[in-house]
């Protein structure tokens, strides 16, 4: 499957309701640096702690022109942008999507929609018939993200995480239709 990501064209918008996935635009490195303010983001994915405006638009720079990867900016009526997910092609040649939001936006079922939007503009927009999630253990509000969006728990895996090795849950979530279905009726009594 390497390179499958390749093919998917970053879409002109997604949209859910007053919900909206949009391309990355030059606000981009102010959010990055929100971000880094963040407890919560820095204890539970990639982003560090502490950014300058310049050191995030060195990071947003280098991530011009990789076709492994799709990013997008969440954003809603009242906070635009709220935060980024992400679908790539990991070390391992597997598909993964990652998701993160400010505090403003946390608690009111974003992720969850925002997740939900980009699982299945990946599955419609591509031949990947498997998608991988994976959380830092007792980062509980994400596994109910992925839970709620289809996900299936399947256990551990080691992987570097800020330089160090960590072991993460890892979450998948195949393309069928009895899969997906499942997701859009958990999704709608209210996660």
């Amino acid at each position: 499957m390497g390179g499958v990501i390749a093919a998917l064209a970053t879409p002109s918008s997604l949209h859910d309701g007053e919900l909206t996935l949009l391309p990355l635009d030059s606000g981009i490195p102010a959010l990055l640096v929100a971000a880094s303010y963040d407890d919560e983001i820095t204890r539970w994915t990639q982003v560090p702690q502490g950014m300058t405006l310049l050191d995030a638009g060195l990071v947003v720079a280098g991530w011009a022109g990789n076709e492994r990867v799709v990013r997008l900016q969440v954003c809603l009526p009242e906070l635009s942008p709220a935060g980024l997910v992400t679908v790539w092609i990991n070390a391992r040649d597997k598909a993964e999507v990652g998701y993160w939001l400010l505090e403003a936006a946390r608690g009111h079922g974003v992720a969850r929609r925002a997740l939900a939007m980009l699982c299945d503009w990946t599955f419609a927009s591509s031949d990947i018939d498997e998608l991988e999630l994976t959380t830092l253990p007792g980062n509980t509000a994400s596994e109910k993200v992925a839970a709620a969006c289809g996900f299936d728990d399947a256990g551990f895996i080691e992987l570097d995480v800020k330089g160090e090795r960590r072991s993460l849950r890892l979450w998948l979530r195949a393309r069928d239709e009895e899969k997906r279905s499942a997701a859009g009726q958990r999704a709608s009594v209210g996660t």
